[in-house]
């Protein structure tokens, strides 16, 4: 029942984080609270003791939790005006439509006023307000067909009318953070279309998100929204122990692919973990022997290096605060220039280098790494995985890529003909190949435990030249040869949420 879990969640120890979610039965449908409770416990090694709390009833809208604090209802009243500190976010969930109306309208500005109202609530209790982006109704909105005619339209004004609620700060400098699930439906919908689906067809992974109404979520779309609220709070990928309750553990890593691909920093929406470089200020309980650090535990300081940086010898992402383990990002962007030595993490922690722009020369690559835009050039090691979705990835001089798989879904790879990349891992290319460095008839490019190449790839080898796969002795190898010649018989490569909260009290859809 709703009081005994607001009671539990305010009896327990003052440090502990908590997080409120005020909403209607898009938040209490599948047990949101207890999804992202879960998942950022098994997540981030600070929040081991974080615990979930909800003010929910069908067809709640943001007014209506102000309206209930204000006619003294005991629930309300207590959480929200009650001791501060026991709150670390706030969570607001509009009705599932409002937010996409015209902001003249008076149900958005209603919405608009109440988020004010709300936040300050938020800012006596100590805690950072967080708006709950919801998704557009899976097949549009038929009781507003001419204003949500479908998902895509009805997920854009969503989204819209959710950024226009955050610009409505309580106070001067403060800033209302915005957890966007419905961007995170949107890039299943994307992924199912661009596979040659029709998103909106009975078992899809995005029809699958939502429950049989096709409004509300489905326990796979609830455990897409935690996954969400996971990384928006706190910067750190999700992660769950098992699978939440009716969720098969095979739908775990694309859900999280999503909600790490809604997650952006640095583009439309501010997040509490990222700053640009000239803003970061160094983590204080990390030794100097780490070089340059990005870390932090509750959060994962994540930097965005948008100008040119002098050298630096060591760079660690993710380290050890005490006994607890941290996560550190670095992110480059278009303007970014900067040449590292050794690229490390710390054990237990968590590292990761995503290249969304700019230039980033690496020596030794101990981090998972990225590449979306710009280019990274890796002249000696890297032992964690590389993915490549854009932009350049350059093995030019000959790397020993250790323990590590990689994945080429687009963008290019420049490999040498002179020194072969050697990877323990596999290989998949599925973009463009750039080759440096070929003077012969056949040389190796590639070694590595298994090499497949997509039906896209292409190469600039020379006229007469193609790609093979050759199995050796220790894995495969990826050879340019000349044409007709034999290179081993391998692949080749040419160019509504209304009803009743079953945990709290009902009155009524709206």
């Amino acid at each position: 029942m709703l009081l005994p879990l607001l009671l539990s969640s305010v009896a327990v120890a003052q440090d502990a984080p908590r997080v409120l979610h005020l909403g209607n039965s898009y938040t209490f449908y599948n047990d949101l609270q207890l999804r992202v409770a879960e998942s950022l416990r098994a997540t981030v090694p600070a929040l081991s003791a974080v615990e979930g709390a909800r003010l929910t009833a069908g067809g709640l809208r943001l007014p209506n939790h102000v309206e209930r604090v204000e006619r003294g209802e005991a629930q309300w009243v207590d959480a929200l005006t009650g001791p501060p500190g026991r709150w670390t976010w706030m969570v607001l969930q509009d009705q599932s439509q409002v937010p996409g109306f015209p902001e003249s309208e008076p149900y958005w500005q209603d919405s608009a006023e109440a988020v004010t109202a709300l936040d300050a609530f938020a800012v006596d209790q100590g805690a950072e307000t967080v708006l709950f982006m919801t998704w557009g109704r899976r097949d549009g909105d038929s009781t507003n067909p001419t204003m949500f005619p479908d998902f895509e339209t009805m997920n854009a004004r969503l989204d819209a009318g959710y950024r226009g609620f955050s610009e409505r700060a309580s106070e001067d400098g403060r800033t209302l953070w915005v957890a966007p699930v419905g961007r995170a439906f949107g890039e299943v919908h994307t992924r199912v279309a661009a596979e040659g689906g029709t998103p909106e067809a009975a078992g899809t992974d995005f029809h699958r998100l939502y429950d049989g109404d096709g409004s509300h979520p489905s326990a796979l779309g609830t455990a897409l929204s935690a996954s969400v609220f996971v990384r928006t709070l706190t910067g750190w990928s999700p992660r769950w122990e098992t699978p939440p309750p009716g969720v098969d553990a095979d739908d775990l890593p694309w859900l999280v692919a999503a909600a790490d691909a809604a997650v952006e920093p640095f583009a439309d929406l501010p997040y509490p973990w990222a700053s640009l470089w000239a803003d970061t200020v160094a983590p204080s309980d990390v030794g100097s022997e780490l070089g340059w650090v990005a870390s932090g535990t509750v959060a994962c300081q994540t930097v965005g290096v948008d100008v040119s940086l002098d050298p630096v010898e060591r760079a660690t992402l993710g380290a050890a605060h005490g006994a607890t383990a941290g996560c550190g990002r670095l992110w480059m962007l278009p303007g970014g220039a900067w040449t590292l030595g050794t690229v490390g993490t710390e054990d237990g922690a968590v590292g990761e280098v995503v290249v969304a722009g700019g230039a980033l020369e690496v020596e030794s690559l101990d981090v998972p790494a990225q590449v979306v835009d710009g280019a990274l050039t890796v002249s000696a090691t890297a032992t964690q995985a590389l993915t490549v979705s854009g932009g350049t990835l350059a093995l030019s001089r000959g790397s020993d890529v250790r323990a590590v798989d990689l994945v080429q879904t687009g963008g290019v790879v420049e490999l040498s003909a002179a020194a072969p990349a050697v990877l323990s891992g596999a290989a998949h290319l599925d973009g463009a190949l750039q080759v440096v460095d070929f003077d012969d008839d056949r040389a190796v490019l590639l070694v590595a435990a298994d090499v497949t190449l997509g039906d896209a790839l292409t190469h600039d080898l020379p006229a007469g030249y193609g790609l093979a796969v050759e199995a050796g002795d220790d894995g495969d190898q990826l050879v340019a040869v000349a044409d007709g010649s034999d290179g081993g018989g391998g692949d080749g490569a040419g160019s509504d949420d209304g009803g009743g909260d079953p945990a709290g009290t009902d009155d009524g859809g709206t």
